[in-house]
């Protein structure tokens, strides 16, 4: 087994979360990728120091990931890490290479994720396929949020009541990289948040702190986010994958069809860049397709008769 102090992963842990202000899921991802890096030039190449690390021990770790089945997304993440990693070490240590610039990403085949229609989302949140007491009205209301705000899974578990202002209407998100944004708050998620509220008080659960809780004692966690938004999906929708993602997908697909326009869509998912939000519009293409067919004069001459 390597001496993992000598290539730093403690520090490097810390500098991703304190000084580069990464999620908790990036660095515990990153630093998976650099601890099983770290085992493997170790026991295949020998080498336990980051000045020894070569181009070709990359290449090989990497091949060795693809053999094994492992997706383009995740080796891309594996040589981001590595990328991340050397660029950190060189600042602690003399004569650290960087041979992870050397290496190009593969390219990714684009991810189209089906999102729901409609009439699914109106099957979704039946008040009737609730239980009644506080848990059927948490799970709605959770499921709503996702819906209605289009956040990500880490920033509903991380909200709080006092993040809600009733009567300006917005709700405060901590996003990635601890970055805040303010989002307009629909009336009906309002109305649910109150429901809500009420079901709290009656069961003894607090309305001090976060909002979502698996009982009196424990808050949510992300796999009981998953689980139960993935249990109603499955009910409710024919999606292929029944994930809390989907419903921002949604959210977006959705405002994207309305005719909302791509930077405001950004700001409300708090996107870092545009091209982020772009994959939703390869949702919207059927009612594209629809648009240039009654918009467009070569459109509409096959219409007449």
């Amino acid at each position: 087994m390597p001496d993992l102090n000598s290539f730093g992963l403690d520090a490097f842990a810390d500098h991703l979360l304190l000084e580069r202000r990464l999620s908790p899921a990036t660095v515990a991802a990153y630093s998976s990728d650099l601890f099983f890096f770290v085992q493997y030039v170790h026991s295949v190449y020998d080498e336990s120091t980051p000045q020894g690390i070569k181009v070709v021990h990359l290449r090989s770790w990497l091949a060795e990931g693809a053999e094994a089945g492992l997706s383009s997304r995740t080796l891309n993440r594996r040589l981001s890490a590595l990328r991340t990693y050397f660029g950190f070490a060189r600042l602690l240590w003399e004569g650290v290479p960087q041979p992870a610039v050397l290496l190009r990403g593969l390219k990714v085949p684009k991810r189209i994720v089906r999102v729901l229609k409609s009439d699914e989302v109106e099957r979704l949140l039946d008040p009737d396929r609730f239980e009644a007491g506080w848990l059927g009205t948490r799970d709605r209301f959770l499921l709503l949020t996702l819906y209605a705000l289009g956040i990500r899974r880490a920033e509903l578990l991380q909200m709080r009541w006092a993040d809600v202002d009733g009567s300006a209407q917005t709700v405060r998100i901590l996003g990635k990289g601890n970055k805040e944004r303010l989002l307009p708050a629909l009336s009906v998620w309002l109305e649910g948040l109150e429901e809500y509220r009420r079901a709290c008080e009656t069961s003894g659960i607090s309305t001090d702190s976060v909002l979502f809780w698996e009982s009196a004692e424990k808050t949510m966690t992300p796999k009981r986010v998953y689980s139960v938004v993935h249990s109603y999906l499955q009910s409710a929708s024919s999606v292929e994958k029944a994930s809390p993602h989907v419903l921002r997908h949604t959210f977006a697909t959705h405002l994207l069809d309305m005719g909302a326009d791509l930077a405001s869509i950004r700001s409300l998912l708090g996107h870092a860049n545009l091209s982020a939000t772009q994959v939703y519009t390869h949702a919207s293409i059927e009612q594209l397709k629809s648009v240039v067919q009654r918009a467009h004069p070569r459109g509409r001459e096959g219409q007449r008769s």
